[in-house]
C-alpha cells in the first residue's frame, strides 16, 4: 500500500513540476515577446531627419504641425497624417565622428513633464569637430512641453592614448585667393589627419577662410591633425579655473590670444564639455616655442602672422595656487595663419 501511495505522490509531484516548467517557458516567451515588441516600438518612435545646416533649435522644442516640420527640415521622413495623433520632440545629438560611431537613441522614459533619453554608441579613439544629428521622437498629441535629459552610453570599453595633442585645426586667411602648401615637419607623430596628409597639404585659400583641397576639390574650413608623443606637464604658471567658470574664462583668454569670435566659438564648443564637468581645471597655454618644438609648421607662401594655441589642462578636485600665466596679444596683419588644439595632462 505504501509503495502505491508513494508512487502516486511521486507522479503528482512530477506532473506539477512539468506543469510549472511549461508555464515558466510560456511566460518567458510571452514576456520576451513583450520586451521585443516594446524595443521595436521604441526604435520606431525615433525618426532620423537629415539637414545640411546647423539648426537653431529651442530647448526641448516640440513640433505640433506638419508645416513646422517642413519649415525646419523640409524632408520627406514624415507625412502630414503623422501629425494627426502625434507631436514630435526634436532631439539634437552632438556627434564626434572621430570619437564615436553608430550613434543611436535606443530608449526613453516620460514621467510627468520630464523625459530621459538613452543614446548608445560605439566608442573610438580620436577627437574632431562635433556635428549635430537630429532625431524626432514621436510623442502623444496632448504633450506640448517636456524637459529632456539625454544620457550617452558607450556600448564598448576602449583604451585610448593619453599623450595626444587633440584637435589641432589650422585656418588660413590670405589677403587674396592664394595657392598654399602646408607641411607638418614632425609627421612621424601624426595619428589622424583630415584631409589625408601625404607629405603636405595643397589648398587654394580664400580671404574669408574657405579652403579648396587641390587633390579632391573638396571645400574645407580648416586643416585637421592629431599627434602622439606629446607630453604635457604642469608648470609653475597657468590658471586654476572652476568648471562652472569655463565659458567666461575661455571667452576672455582666447580674445587675448588673438582668436576671432568664430574661432573662439569653435574652440569653446569643443573643449567646454571636457572642462565644465570638472570641479576645477589647471589650464596653461603652451608657448609658441614649445608648440614649434613638438610640431614645426612650414607654410608657403610664408604667412605674415602665425597664431598657434595649444591648451594643456588637468582636472582638479580642489583649488591650488599657481602663478598666473602672462599672455600676449598678437597683431593679425597680412596673410594670417591660426591654429588651436589642446592636450590632457596625466
Amino acid at each position: 500500500m505504501n509503495n502505491k501511495k508513494d508512487s502516486s505522490v511521486y507522479k503528482k509531484s512530477m506532473s506539477l513540476i512539468i506543469l510549472l516548467a511549461v508555464v515558466s517557458v510560456v511566460l518567458l516567451i510571452y514576456f520576451t515577446g513583450i520586451q521585443n515588441k516594446k524595443r521595436n516600438n521604441v526604435s520606431k518612435d525615433f525618426v532620423s531627419v537629415s539637414t545640411e545646416n546647423e539648426l537653431f533649435v529651442d530647448d526641448d522644442q516640440i513640433l505640433t504641425t506638419y508645416e513646422e516640420y517642413q519649415l525646419m527640415f523640409g524632408g520627406n521622413e514624415l507625412k502630414e497624417e503623422d501629425f494627426i495623433i502625434n507631436n514630435f520632440l526634436i532631439i539634437p545629438l552632438k556627434y564626434n565622428s572621430c570619437g564615436a560611431k553608430d550613434l543611436l537613441p535606443t530608449d526613453y522614459k516620460i514621467k510627468g513633464n520630464k523625459i530621459d533619453i538613452t543614446v548608445k554608441y560605439e566608442a573610438k579613439c580620436g577627437v574632431c569637430a562635433p556635428e549635430t544629428y537630429y532625431y524626432l521622437l514621436k510623442i502623444d498629441k496632448d504633450i506640448t512641453k517636456l524637459k529632456s535629459n539625454i544620457e550617452y552610453e558607450a556600448i564598448n570599453e576602449i583604451d585610448c592614448p593619453t599623450d595626444v595633442a587633440w584637435k589641432p585645426i589650422i585656418y588660413l586667411y590670405p589677403k587674396e585667393k592664394t595657392d598654399v602648401s602646408v607641411k607638418l615637419l614632425n609627421s612621424d607623430n601624426l595619428i589622424t589627419t583630415y584631409p589625408k596628409y601625404n607629405d603636405l597639404w595643397n589648398v587654394t585659400a580664400y580671404p574669408d577662410g574657405k579652403l579648396l583641397d587641390k587633390k579632391t576639390n573638396r571645400e574645407l574650413y580648416g586643416l585637421y591633425w592629431e599627434g602622439k608623443n606629446h607630453t604635457a606637464t604642469m608648470k609653475n604658471d597657468g590658471f586654476v579655473v572652476a568648471g562652472e567658470d569655463t565659458i567666461s574664462f575661455l571667452e576672455d583668454k582666447l580674445k587675448v590670444l588673438g582668436l576671432t569670435e568664430r574661432e573662439a566659438d569653435e574652440f569653446i564648443i569643443f573643449w567646454l564639455p571636457k572642462l565644465e564637468e570638472n570641479k576645477y581645471n589647471y589650464i596653461r597655454f603652451e608657448t609658441v616655442e614649445e608648440i614649434n618644438t613638438y610640431m614645426p609648421l612650414e607654410i608657403s607662401p610664408k604667412p605674415d602672422t602665425v597664431i598657434r594655441i595649444l591648451m594643456d589642462y588637468k582636472p582638479l578636485d580642489k583649488k591650488i595656487n599657481v602663478k598666473e600665466q602672462i599672455l600676449t596679444t598678437p597683431k593679425r596683419n597680412g596673410f594670417t595663419v591660426v591654429e588651436w588644439g589642446g592636450s590632457l595632462i596625466q
